[in-house]
């Protein structure tokens, strides 16, 4: 195998149609919109077969560089992505087990030679669900974190969803129905920021995206995909959200907000997605927030399932003061 850019397109996007595994942040436009807005370096990789030329693997990587320190991200921090790592080629999950392992030792010993060529810092790459086997970076010496999020499999029955959520939601939700509140798709982002901020400004934290440019480049560029939700008693937001759905998936991306505390506009939001999420011929709705304690008392109301996804990270011998500047001036630069 051999690793090399890919400045391609519509071979990027091509490969990512074919795999079983896709995610909607592998698109090329996806990662050049983060680029824009992040000022990091996209370096969107390929891990090809040498015999033919075959592209087997991508890996998108995005690079920073600032005052002589290097960083090297699979997703830069506030691009609002919680994970993307790598693709594999079809063929790969029809393998036995050590044809598998045989492949994506190769494929991250090709990623691995790269990274130290780079020679940056502080890496951080972070997968999704598709990717469970992370031990070739640990025997490359890679520390390795664990998050989780919550699922619902909305290919059952909605009653049975229905009769699986605690009794105190289901109280909340029958109350809520009984009120003029619905759910209204909308292209007011600026509305949207300007309460998530709020939000997060109270709690004494930063947005998790850029800007509203950022979040209005991703509404353009996947109008099918990306929705954004006001849940709405007459003209009154109750709770908003963003959304995006490919390939199964509906994920609830950003919100979650609670404007008015004397309603349960939480919940009916999240039943109301998760009803749309099955409509639309979803298999799996994706809550996210299991790893923050926080958010699991109520997130963990509607019986969902939990999935485990992996952070791998090295730091060279400056990597402790590098991860300092990262968490105390970079993340806040970028922030802005």
């Amino acid at each position: 195998m051999s690793i090399n850019l890919i400045n391609d397109r519509v071979v990027w996007d091509t490969f990512i149609e074919k795999s079983p595994d896709k995610m909607l942040f592998f698109h090329w436009d996806f990662l050049k919109i983060i680029e824009k807005h992040s000022g990091f370096t996209l370096l969107p990789y390929g891990i090809f077969e040498e015999k033919d030329n075959t592209l087997l693997s991508i890996f998108p990587l995005f690079f920073y560089k600032k005052f002589g320190m290097k960083f090297l991200f699979s997703h830069p921090p506030r691009s609002g992505i919680p994970y993307i790592g790598f693709l594999m080629a079809p063929e790969y999950y029809s393998l036995r087990q050590r044809q598998k392992e045989s492949y994506l030792n190769q494929v991250v010993q090709e990623i691995t030679k790269e990274i130290d060529a780079i020679s940056p810092h502080f890496v951080s790459i972070s997968f999704g669900q598709n990717i469970q086997d992370i031990r070739p970076f640990q025997w490359k010496g890679f520390e390795i974190d664990v998050h989780y999020t919550y699922t619902v499999d909305v290919t059952l029955p909605i009653e049975t969803i229905w009769n699986s959520l605690s009794k105190s939601t289901k109280r909340d939700l029958r109350s809520v129905e009984k009120r003029n509140i619905s759910l209204k798709e909308t292209d007011d982002s600026k509305t949207f920021l300007s309460i998530m901020q709020d939000r997060y400004g109270q709690q004494g934290l930063n947005f998790p995206i850029f800007s509203l440019d950022y979040l209005n480049d991703i509404l353009a560029a996947f109008p099918h995909y990306v929705k954004m939700f006001f849940l709405c008693e007459n003209d009154k937001i109750l709770s908003l959200g963003t959304t995006y759905h490919y390939n199964t998936r509906y994920v609830f991306w950003i919100g979650g907000v609670n404007t008015d505390t004397t309603v349960s506009g939480n919940d009916m939001l999240y039943w109301e997605l998760i009803k749309k999420a099955k409509a639309e011929g979803s298999k799996t709705v994706d809550f996210g927030g299991a790893s923050t304690e926080r958010l699991c008392f109520f997130k963990s109301k509607f019986n969902p399932g939990i999935e485990q996804n992996f952070t791998v990270l090295k730091k060279d011998p400056l990597g402790r003061s590098s991860e300092f500047f990262y968490l105390h001036i970079l993340k806040r630069k970028i922030s802005r």
